[in-house]
Parts: C-alpha cells; sequence; structure tokens
C-alpha cells in the first residue's frame, strides 16, 4: 500500500506541469456562542416564522428565559485554474449552524449530538470563472449581488463583467425558481432574473453605480390571490410576476470624510391585481478621527398601509442578510443562522433606522465600538391585543457595543452586545399582548473565527 500511494504521489507531481492546472485551497472554520439573552424566542423571529403575521403573540416572554448556545459554520472551497487564469473553477461546500448537542426531526442528530455522525455537508457554490469577449463571466451556484439591501446571496445563472468606456458594465440572468413543466404548466413559469449595472470608475475618489433589475415570473394567469408567506421575492413561486427595481448607490471620501448611499424604487405587478410601489433610500455619513471613526447611518424602507387593498407599497428584498452592522437585535449578529430579521424591514410595515456609531483601533490587534440607535416602522403595525385595536409604529432604542481581537493572523474572537429598550410596536410580539410594551430585548454574542 506504501509503494501504490508513493506511485500516485509521483503520478500526480509528474502531471501537474502538463496540466497546468494551479489549485488553492481555502477555508473559513466559524465558531459561534449566544452567551446569554433574555429572549431566545425572538432570536428565531419573523423571517424563521414563514407568515407575515404569523409571530404575533409568540416571540417575546413576561419571564426572562436566559440561554447559552454554541455552534458552528464551516465552509471549505477549492479553486483550480488554468491557460495563464483564464478559466477558473470553484467548489465549495458548507456544514452550517450546527448548535452543539442539537437533534433534529424524529431524533436525527444534526452532527452536534452524541457521536457527531450526520449526513451535513452542502453545496455553497459550484462555478466556473472564464475570459470572454473581453471580460469574465460565471456559470453556475454562485453568490451573486446587486445591491446588499436587495439581493445578496447564492444563485445560479450566467454574471458577466466587462470594462466599457469610463466604467464597467455588468449583465446577468439569474433563475431563482424552476417550475417543472407539466401539462398544466409552462416553460415561463419559472422566476428569472435579468439585471444590468453600470459602475462609472472614472472620478477620482468616487464610486458610483446604475442598475435596473427585472423578475419575472409567467406563471398561470388569473392567479387570483397573492399572499407571500414571507416578505421576499424568493417566496414568490407560482405566482404571475413581474417586479421592476432602479436603482443608484455609490460612495464618496474627501479628506477624512466620507458617505455611502442607496435609493431603489419598485414597480410592477403580481397575481394580476397587485402593484407594487415600493423604495428604499440609505445613507451612511462618517468622518474619521484619529484612530476612531463617527458614522452617521439612515434609511427608510418603505412599507404597505392597508394589506387589503391592492397597492404593493412595501419595499421588498429579494435575498439578503442584513448583520449587525447595522442593529445587534434586529439583524444578523455573531450567531447569523439566529437571528430576528435578515431583511432590511419588518414583515410588509418597512423601517425607519437612525444610527450613530463610533468606531476605535485601539491596538493593531483590538478594534471596538459602540452605537446607539432609534428604530421605527415606516407604517404602523395594526393588530387586536386584549385591549383592542392596536396600531404602533414606534419599535425603541437600541444601545450595541461590539468588540474584535486578532488572536493570530488569520483568526479573530468578537464579542457583540445589544439592548433593545422596547416601545410599543414590539408588544405585536409580546406573548402578553395588551398594547402596551413590557419587556426589552438583550443578547451577547461572541465567536472565534478562522479564515485562510
Amino acid at each position: 500500500m506504501k509503494r501504490v500511494l508513493i506511485a500516485l504521489a509521483l503520478m500526480v507531481a509528474m502531471a501537474a506541469p502538463a496540466f497546468a492546472v494551479d489549485f488553492a485551497f481555502h477555508g473559513d472554520l466559524n465558531h459561534r456562542f449566544r452567551v446569554f439573552t433574555n429572549q431566545p424566542s425572538f432570536f428565531n423571529g419573523v423571517d424563521k416564522a414563514e407568515k407575515l403575521g404569523a409571530a404575533q403573540g409568540t416571540l417575546i416572554k413576561d419571564d426572562d428565559g436566559n440561554d447559552f448556545m454554541g455552534e458552528f459554520k464551516y465552509r471549505l472551497w477549492v479553486e483550480a485554474s488554468s491557460d495563464e487564469g483564464s478559466i477558473k473553477g470553484v467548489y465549495a461546500i458548507e456544514v452550517g449552524g450546527v448548535e452543539f448537542g442539537r437533534t433534529g426531526t424524529n431524533g436525527a442528530s444534526t452532527g452536534g449530538a452524541f457521536s457527531g455522525d450526520s449526513v451535513n455537508v452542502e453545496t455553497r457554490w459550484a462555478y466556473v470563472d472564464f475570459a470572454l469577449a473581453g471580460g469574465r463571466a460565471k456559470l453556475g451556484l454562485q453568490t451573486f449581488t446587486v445591491n446588499k439591501f436587495l439581493w445578496q446571496e447564492t444563485a445560479t445563472g450566467l454574471d458577466f463583467k466587462i470594462d466599457a468606456g469610463p466604467g464597467t458594465l455588468e449583465l446577468a440572468w439569474m433563475r431563482g425558481y424552476e417550475m417543472v413543466n407539466t401539462a398544466d404548466t409552462n416553460d415561463f413559469e419559472d422566476l428569472d432574473a435579468l439585471f444590468v449595472r453600470y459602475n462609472l470608475n472614472s472620478i477620482e475618489n468616487t464610486k458610483l453605480g446604475f442598475f435596473a433589475l427585472w423578475e419575472t415570473s409567467d406563471a398561470a394567469s388569473g392567479t387570483a390571490a397573492f399572499a407571500p408567506t414571507t416578505w421576499y421575492v424568493k417566496t414568490f413561486t407560482g405566482v404571475d410576476l413581474d417586479l421592476y427595481t432602479l436603482g443608484i448607490d455609490g460612495s464618496t471620501k474627501a479628506g477624512n470624510f466620507f458617505a455611502n448611499w442607496d435609493l431603489m424604487y419598485q414597480f410592477g405587478d403580481a397575481g394580476e391585481e397587485y402593484d407594487f410601489g415600493g423604495y428604499f433610500g440609505h445613507v451612511d455619513l462618517g468622518m474619521k478621527m484619529g484612530a476612531g471613526k463617527l458614522t452617521y447611518t439612515f434609511w427608510y424602507a418603505s412599507g404597505d398601509d392597508d394589506s387589503t387593498d391592492d397597492d404593493l407599497d412595501a419595499f421588498v428584498s429579494t435575498d439578503v442578510d442584513i448583520n449587525s452592522q447595522y442593529s445587534v437585535v434586529l439583524f444578523e449578529s455573531l450567531t447569523d443562522d439566529d437571528y430576528f430579521s435578515a431583511s432590511p424591514y419588518i414583515q410588509d410595515k418597512g423601517l425607519i433606522l437612525n444610527r450613530l456609531g463610533y468606531d476605535h483601533k485601539v491596538t493593531d490587534k483590538l478594534n471596538v465600538g459602540v452605537a446607539a440607535l432609534y428604530l421605527m416602522t415606516a407604517e404602523d403595525i395594526e393588530y387586536t391585543s386584549t385591549n383592542g385595536a392596536e396600531s404602533e409604529d414606534k419599535i425603541g432604542f437600541e444601545f450595541d457595543a461590539y468588540a474584535t481581537y486578532k488572536l493570530f493572523s488569520s483568526t479573530t474572537v468578537g464579542a457583540q452586545f445589544g439592548y433593545l429598550a422596547a416601545d410599543d410596536a414590539m408588544d405585536y410580539y409580546e406573548v402578553d399582548c395588551d398594547g402596551n410594551s413590557d419587556e426589552d430585548v438583550y443578547i451577547l454574542t461572541a465567536n472565534l473565527r478562522y479564515k485562510f
């Protein structure tokens, strides 16, 4: 056996120059901990409930439910390139969100319980990246980005980029959902997306992008009802859909001053009866101050003020993961498989976010930061409590603190704390749903992450 292994090694070593293929191996090994929280059910949240309004009276309890949880997410990927980089193949696997000691359906282990043996490996990416017509194209399962507030996740399709004049042109086709063709369906019921972007690169210290996204599905005409299970395009399947998003985004720097912005408008129709009309605006205004950085963030995601009419005025994302850069409590913190919301809004009621944050580089290895936020929905959350009809839009004040420390050259440890002083709109999620917010929400998370 030893001789066979030696012979195989020699064959590979001799063959590598002939094939002229370069290999690279990468990893992201992340261990995350929810050190404590008073409301563990809250962080299974409205996104996980998979229904608009389904979480009413279920998430926030009267008594503290202190909870400690550990989990890990591993990603490993290999890249193979040849012809002087003209073509590259990428394949990635993931073992995601495995909680320490956790068992799955019918007692089956997800890999964290006794003995650990489980089938839990997933394909994360599988694509080729190759030179084409003076540009580069990616074909397959890949990370696809339109805008981080609209669509930034893994998807299947073709993405092509090429230098054009003073900027870069990007064209893409993505298929988010495949409707199997039967006698009762047609080839155009699939949920397809066509995307065009032009990034202007000629302005010094400024990035400016213009983009348009058309998401369409020609499902059976006469679809009478449009009742999304979540307010995400990725769940709009089997529905006649034409959703158009026009947007501008970018950033600029001038001395110690910097700014980032995103602006989007949506229109189109769904189910041949409902009209889209949502919009989203975001801006960061900041200044570097020695070893520190002060940033003010504002965004407005429009909401729907009347869910019973045929006007869909709420901004709707396709597939995003908004993280704790903006809110430790509302969005994905270090334990990013357990969160309240991954979208930049709440249900179909939108979100108004005001955040003032300060980040400081203490040493080459240690970074710390604090932030204060005021949060509201763009439209009132209307519901019935034990005291009758309610209409609330104030989510409350939030206070965050966070730190990262570089333990080794490619390893960091981090911690995040968030405290939401809840206002009356959060009563909607309380078990004791009486029209008044009775419980604040707080969480402390930590992680150790090795990337190579």
